[in-house]
């Protein structure tokens, strides 16, 4: 996604629009160039109500030019192009904003997507990106490049030496819609919709009850893709049908809507190279067994994990005894190598993000978290992170092996700032958005290393 530079911004007034300042940074090149843009969005704005002079003494202070130096031709042509706008425009549905602002945009950096017909196998995984040895991609990709993988296959999207753009759509809306051309099914309460005992593409299926719908089975290394799913009712959707946990890899889970009663998809046996993109995961009833963890997706001992653009809500525990009730939205157990970004988690019992391997986190969102939007136990690294009404706090440093480098948080209604369960964690937060934030406390529990950067205080 581009990145942007603001023009000015329009505000609606009873006769005509305001003009805010001009950002130092435009060049008067740019500036010249983008008066027709800005002429339309302020025509389009509210063209019942502009005054001419008003708006050539826009274009004069656009230009740096005085209103007399402006040829009669030039207001003319100003004149018909307003007039033919407003003729388009008049059975128009009026702005629902009040306000609309006129973007430019600033230089970025070339980016190159290149396309891969299998997914390409990292051999510095310690490094960021995927240093590629030997690669067939399209457009070629020189030996020892960098890449950074946006899209899950097949065929598999890369972009060459910068991480992949970010979704031009917020998280929520950025969900793909499962496409599924099938009529619904009822496969009954103890049965399975599919094994899944080869590799191959596996989909375009309504399911409205189902036990497991998915326990793998078979072979452990040959491809699989999932695809275009909705799942109404079941136990679990994604598990495995040994308690051997085979290692299963390459399995790519895409444009799924999935409602599950203990488990969405649950990883674990050394399984790796996994994609689950473009998915929405509803946890439905309310767990009462101690030893039987619902979560939206779980991971155990897997590695390599790509989670993104999708939506985790509702799993919950409710117990007799006074016992930790435990229900994540999204959990990392003793893995490495995850990846999540672009996820939003709300309403689970205990966290929204439980990590306890090695993560990599950036625009992600949690709210209404029974107890912890974030809960870290390893090394985590977390670009932007949005919290909301947590029952106890925006982050938690639950064990003292916690290393977490936060670069942005954003935090939102109650709940203390941070909590710090077992001394000798480590904590870095580079900058903080705490306008919404209405807690009491910055850091509350035992000792750690906590470094807080810009914004990171207490409201006035």
């Amino acid at each position: 996604m581009a990145n942007y530079e603001q023009l000015y911004t329009v505000q609606q007034g009873p006769h005509h629009p305001s003009l805010s300042p001009l950002s130092p940074s435009l060049k008067r090149a740019s500036q010249l160039a983008q008066i027709p843009a800005a002429l339309a969005a302020i025509a389009s704005f509210d063209r019942g109500r502009l005054e001419i002079t008003h708006i050539m003494a826009t274009i004069a202070k656009i230009a740096n030019v005085k209103i007399a130096s402006v040829s009669k031709s030039v207001i003319g042509v100003i004149c018909l192009i307003l007039s033919m706008l407003a003729i388009s425009r008049a059975s128009a549905q009026s702005a629902p904003s009040n306000t609309v602002t006129v973007m430019i945009s600033a230089p970025t950096t070339a980016q190159q997507i290149v396309t891969s017909p299998v997914r390409l196998i990292d051999n510095s995984p310690k490094t960021p990106g995927i240093i590629i040895a030997n690669a067939k991609t399209t457009p070629s990709v020189k030996k020892g490049a960098t890449v950074f993988e946006c899209e899950g296959g097949p065929p598999w999207r890369y972009s060459v030496a910068v991480p992949c753009p970010a979704p031009a759509t917020p998280i929520v809306t950025a969900i793909a819609a499962a496409r599924v051309t099938t009529a619904c099914k009822d496969l009954g309460a103890n049965a399975q919709w599919t094994y899944a005992s080869k590799g191959g593409t596996y989909g375009n299926a309504c399911i409205t009850r189902a036990m497991d719908a998915v326990p793998l089975d078979g072979a452990l290394d040959e491809p699989r893709v999932f695809q275009d799913i909705t799942l109404a009712g079941s136990r679990h959707f994604m598990t495995q049908k040994t308690t051997a946990w085979k290692a299963f890899s390459n399995v790519t889970i895409q444009r799924v809507d999935i409602t599950a009663r203990k488990r969405g998809i649950f990883i674990r046996g050394g399984a790796r190279d996994w994609v689950i993109q473009d998915f929405r995961i509803t946890g439905s009833g309310i767990n009462t067994s101690p030893g039987d963890i619902p979560v939206g997706i779980g991971m155990q001992g897997a590695h390599n994990i790509v989670i993104r653009r999708g939506e985790i809500s509702g799993f919950k525990t409710k117990l007799a005894t006074k016992n930790y009730e435990n229900a994540d939205c999204l959990s990392n157990e003793r893995g490495d190598s995850a990846t999540v970004t672009d996820v939003y988690g709300h309403d689970c019992i205990d966290g929204i993000f439980d990590l306890k391997g090695t993560t990599s986190l950036d625009r992600v969102r949690g709210a209404n978290a029974g107890h912890y939007t974030l809960r870290g136990w390893a090394k985590l690294t977390v670009g932007t992170l949005t919290s909301e009404n947590p029952g106890y706090a925006h982050v938690q440093l639950a064990a003292a092996t916690a290393d977490i480098h936060i670069a942005k948080l954003i935090a939102i209604g109650g709940g203390n700032l941070i909590k710090i369960d077992k001394a000798g964690g480590k904590l870095t937060i580079d900058a903080c958005d705490l306008t919404k934030w209405t807690g009491k406390a910055l850091v509350t529990g035992a000792k750690a290393t906590v470094t807080l950067g810009e914004g990171c205080t207490l409201p006035r």
